[in-house]
């Protein structure tokens, strides 16, 4: 464990002047978000999915697809300039845009007593959709299955788990990771977390073909809500945490990051002092790259479980990595590119008025 004094030093000595716009391959960032004035921010308004193009300072004012509530995860088709966006939880919408016309293709509901959880994935060839979704009447996870083109829904089997989150593929086409919450929530009490007494995180690896159970693997706190995945280099998955505290005791210094290697389950060393809350993760090589949102930090581990440093940012959202450069958003409406071995972060954008949500995806 990093004692409390070294990762606070290593925070505040990454914040330093930050560097001129590194150079590199223009990619697009995408995000949902809200402007001033949206339901984001309690007000009326819409919401919105941005695209950063370039990722230069003159595309603040790209192109804003509105959306029909707040969205969340983002899946890029590839090969195109489209993605699907999910609705964050309890929501009940998808909707295919084009990012690069600001068009808005097509639009799905749920289906009847079914609710999204924000996330979503495609099959390896871009047919086939998989959403995370709650059993309303049963409190169960389920995983819905759709034509990605049309958003027609094709069936549904189960996550093995309550309030499953994201969800990546181990064997692409064949098994599925997904990082089951453990929380209930249902829809007439909002967000309103119904089980934090009797909490049941867990991760599950499913076989896509028959929707049976693989394996299963749970943390001995289950307190600790698994929530988002990436995969490192040389194939650890990254399980970020939201810790919980049915019993009120503070979770300002508990574990952010688990991690799944040769077949088992661990927590990666505690750094303390983050919040307890990991908005997103990526993978950098073979780096893990959290948003610790109440920590006001963008945290580093290896993927080895030990933690590295921390660069200070205020209440960072989303993270993105194309392996080479890594990006980060936060909820002032900035993105900014990251330098990890400088550890300094360098302002690429803000979009006065914006929030980005927790999420920041490459296309």
């Amino acid at each position: 464990m990093l004692s409390r004094r070294a990762f606070l030093t290593a925070l505040g000595a990454l914040a330093l002047p930050l560097p001129a716009l590194a150079s590199g391959p223009a990619r697009t960032l995408l995000a949902a978000a809200a402007d001033d004035g949206g339901p984001f921010f309690g007000a009326t308004g819409g919401p919105l999915l941005g695209a950063a193009g370039g990722l230069l300072p003159s595309a603040a004012g790209g192109k804003a697809v509105p959306l029909a509530g707040r969205g969340h995860g983002i899946v890029p088709v590839p090969g195109t300039t489209q993605a699907i966006v999910v609705a964050r939880r309890a929501g009940y919408w998808l909707a295919r845009i084009d990012w690069a016309a600001g068009a808005l293709l097509r639009e799905a509901e749920a289906a009847p007593e079914r609710h999204f959880f924000g996330h979503a994935l495609l099959s390896p060839d871009g047919t086939t959709l998989y959403t995370t979704e709650n059993d309303i009447a049963s409190g169960r996870g389920v995983i819905g299955v759709w034509d990605a083109a049309s958003l027609r829904r094709r069936g549904e089997f189960g996550s093995h788990g309550i309030g499953p989150h994201e969800l990546v593929w181990l064997v692409p086409g064949r098994r599925l990771a997904v990082a089951n919450g453990g929380i209930l929530t249902l829809p007439e009490s909002g967000r309103i977390k119904l089980n934090l007494a009797q909490m049941a995180p867990s991760l599950a690896v499913v076989d896509v073909a028959d929707g049976r159970l693989v394996a299963e693997h749970v943390l001995p706190d289950r307190t600790l809500s698994l929530r988002h995945l990436a995969i490192a280099a040389d194939g650890t998955l990254g399980i970020a945490i939201q810790a919980e505290s049915p019993d009120g005791r503070p979770v300002d210094d508990a574990p952010l990051l688990a991690v799944l290697r040769d077949g088992a389950l661990t927590l990666a060393a505690t750094a303390p002092g983050l919040g307890g809350y990991a908005a997103s993760i990526a993978a950098h090589g073979n780096v893990f790259a959290l948003t610790a949102t109440r920590g006001n930090a963008l945290a580093l581990w290896g993927s080895d479980g030990t933690p590295l440093a921390a660069i200070a940012h205020p209440k960072p959202a989303g993270v993105a990595s194309d392996g080479t450069r890594l990006w980060v958003s936060n909820e002032t409406g900035m993105i900014a590119e990251a330098d990890l071995k400088r550890r300094v972060l360098t302002p690429l954008l803000t979009r006065a008025g914006t929030r980005w949500d927790n999420h920041l995806v490459l296309a």
